[in-house]
């Protein structure tokens, strides 16, 4: 690399549509009008003109009309679709009779709910999702996939609540409701539903309650049946990513896949497809969560440059991967989910070079790992500590340690729950080589006292910016050789 620094304009274009995204969200908070936003066209216009005239580079007068044209795609996208989030067609408190098809059925602390989909309300179309949480006896029995009929009181979600983002907003459930009786069911397939019921029957009926919720949270990423003192002693040690599916599993099970089809000797167009085609089914029985399809699209361009013969590059993967979600749900952008994976990948990819070659005279493996683990620690600790208001000092050692033994642990995992299902008779057997050390692991957590570990903030904001500034330059992606010295 001859220059100060390589030039990624899949990077480039990513953080422009992520400003325009924001830039969109802030008008619709402030209450601007989006035609205001178009009277800085005209400034990209005389720059465009300017570049042509005067620039000898002639990639240059291009790069000026993309930027502008991802600038206002990105901000319109956001600005429109939220502001139809908004237009409600529902009143707020009004009473309705719903019928919808359940996407999503689980349990909190205060009892089970269902997310509807495809709704209709006395006979019109009704955009966006409903939250109905139900009561013990709220009618007919209903799973993923069934269609349902009830009638309840309709709370309308808006985007802003007291000046803050919603959190129903980024999930685009538009109305929520509770359902105390009278629900009718017919039944209807969802293939992901039946995934997810399986998988969560055949880990509830032969573990633990307690385990099988964590087992069932690393395997889908849902986190909503694990014990609320669990939870928290997971997050204090550092380690709930572990619950966030992600590139560490999608990565496991993409190799999985790969090994058993270079074992059946299959073609690498057919492998690829064959990989690409069940991680994305696995990221569907996860909910199609940030995290898991960020590691699916980057798979997917790590798959396609192999089978092209073409330099796979991380940085600009992660773009395009950031690109194609905003794209999908512009809301993602300020979701603690979209932005811990984000920041965790870059900050693999900036540091674990550095790192790598600081531990060279540790084994390959625990340098590897260890490198690894600190880069994506230290590349979500300004974002971690804004979000959640505390920064958990033992995750930074612990994290070194645990992600290969919870690495392993998913894997043992997997592979018993697939099993498992194929062999049902087998699994009050199977799930146990992996039931023992996930209770010793939760013990662990639960009894050692991690929240007297942590550092409390409020201003992490504020130095988020420096901070990864400060990442960047530490990085190996700065040739600092091409500076001239000079003589003073």
């Amino acid at each position: 690399m001859k220059k100060l620094f390589n030039l990624r304009l899949p990077v480039l274009f990513a953080c422009i549509f992520s400003f325009g995204t924001v830039i969109g969200l802030s008008f619709l908070y402030l209450k601007y009008e989006f035609l205001w936003f178009l009277a800085v066209l005209p400034v990209f216009a005389a720059g465009f003109i300017l570049t042509i005239i005067f620039s000898k580079n002639r990639l240059l007068p291009a790069t000026v009309a993309a930027t502008a044209l991802i600038l206002t795609g990105s901000a319109a996208n956001c600005f429109f679709r939220v502001q139809s989030f908004d237009a409600a067609e529902l009143d707020d408190g009004g009473t309705y009779n719903v019928s919808g098809t359940v996407t999503d059925k689980g349990a909190t602390d205060f009892g089970e709910y269902i997310l509807i989909e495809n709704a209709v309300a006395y006979g019109s179309s009704v955009d966006g999702k409903i939250i109905a949480y139900l009561s013990d006896e709220y009618g007919e029995f209903c799973e993923e996939g069934y269609i349902v009929e009830f009638e309840a009181l309709i709370n309308v979600n808006v985007t802003f609540i007291n000046g803050k983002l919603n959190r129903f907003a980024e999930s685009g459930i538009k109305y929520s409701c509770n359902v105390y009786g009278g629900l009718q069911s017919e039944y209807g397939f969802s293939f992901f539903g039946a995934a997810r019921k399986t998988i969560r029957n055949t880990l509830y009926n032969n573990l633990d309650r307690e385990v099988a919720a964590i087992a069932f949270a690393m395997l889908t990423g849902n986190t909503k049946g694990i014990d609320y003192g669990a939870l928290t002693a997971f997050r204090y040690g550092g380690v709930a990513h572990i619950f966030a599916v992600s590139g560490l599993h999608i990565g496991i099970i993409y190799g999985i896949i790969a090994a058993i089809c270079k074992k059946l000797r299959a073609n690498s167009y057919v492998s690829a497809a064959v990989c690409l085609l069940l991680i994305t089914l696995y990221a569907g029985v996860c909910g199609f969560s940030p995290s898991s399809l960020r590691a699916v699209v980057m798979c997917g361009v790590a798959s396609i440059s192999r089978l092209f013969k073409k330099k796979y590059d991380s940085f600009n993967s992660l773009a395009v991967a950031v690109i194609l979600l905003l794209v999908i749900n512009p809301l993602h952008l300020f979701g603690a989910g979209f932005q811990l994976s984000v920041c965790a990948v870059g900050g693999i990819i900036l540091l674990s070079k550095r790192l790598t070659k600081l531990f060279k005279r540790l084994p390959k493996v625990i340098s590897n790992s260890a490198a690894v683990t600190l880069s994506a620690q230290a590349g979500i600790m300004p974002v971690a500590a804004a979000k959640f208001g505390y920064l958990s000092i033992a995750g930074l050692f612990l994290n070194i340690v645990a992600i290969p033994v919870l690495s392993v642990l998913f894997v043992l995992l997997f592979i018993c729950a697939v099993l498992s299902v194929i062999m049902p008779f087998a699994a009050p057997f199977i799930l146990q080589c992996a039931a023992l050390p996930i209770e010793a692991v939760v013990s662990l957590f639960v009894n050692a006292g991690l929240e007297n570990a942590l550092i409390y903030t409020d201003s992490a904001y504020v130095f988020i910016i420096p901070y990864y500034l400060l990442l960047i330059l530490l990085s190996d992606k700065i040739n600092y050789r091409c500076i001239k010295r000079t003589d003073l």
